[in-house]
């Protein structure tokens, strides 16, 4: 994980500012307990965002926890948070690039990662969430992926739509 965070490192950042901060979480009762926060998170959604909620299956992902699997960081043996200061404008570029990166290169490394949206997003919202992170004071997560060993072995990537391409010539 190491290799993988100073690899990401040399990431571009807007001004070179080099803005990500990385917490690594590689302990399997934090981690469970952080997903049982981003649970909670999610009946307070429930509760009082039910649009919110319903369009992100969240009462779905309730349950399942409910019934004992973690839909949330998947028992992933480490989580690897971006932070950096909440008023650096080149923090939310930089951290995406940062952890697109870790995620990049973790294939070559035989590792497996998963970007943890919706732990991503109840650390913006939810206070107990942003506690139990314990981030520096006026920094805020940019995002998180789940790392681990890959449990399955794909033969092919998934398919892909064409990309879209606007050409503009000023001829």
């Amino acid at each position: 994980m190491a290799r993988l965070i100073t690899l990401a490192s040399h990431s571009p950042s807007g001004h070179n500012a080099q803005s990500p901060r990385w917490r690594v979480i590689d302990s399997a009762g934090q981690i469970k307990k952080l997903a049982g926060t981003v649970i909670d998170w999610m009946r307070w959604m429930v509760d009082n965002q039910p649009g919110i909620a319903a369009e992100l299956h969240m009462a779905r992902a309730i349950r399942r926890w409910e019934a004992g699997s973690d839909v949330i960081l998947r028992g992933a043996p480490a989580v690897v948070v971006a932070h950096a200061e909440k008023m650096d404008r080149t923090a939310p570029a930089a951290c995406t690039i940062a952890l697109a990166t870790v995620e990049l290169a973790a294939v070559s490394m035989g590792l497996g990662t998963c970007w943890a949206g919706y732990f991503w997003a109840a650390s913006l919202s939810f206070a107990p969430m942003r506690k139990a992170l314990a981030l520096p004071d006026g920094h805020q997560c940019f995002g998180a992926l789940m790392l681990g060993y890959p449990r399955f072995a794909y033969q092919r990537l998934p398919l892909r739509r064409p990309p879209v391409i606007s050409w503009w010539d000023e001829r």
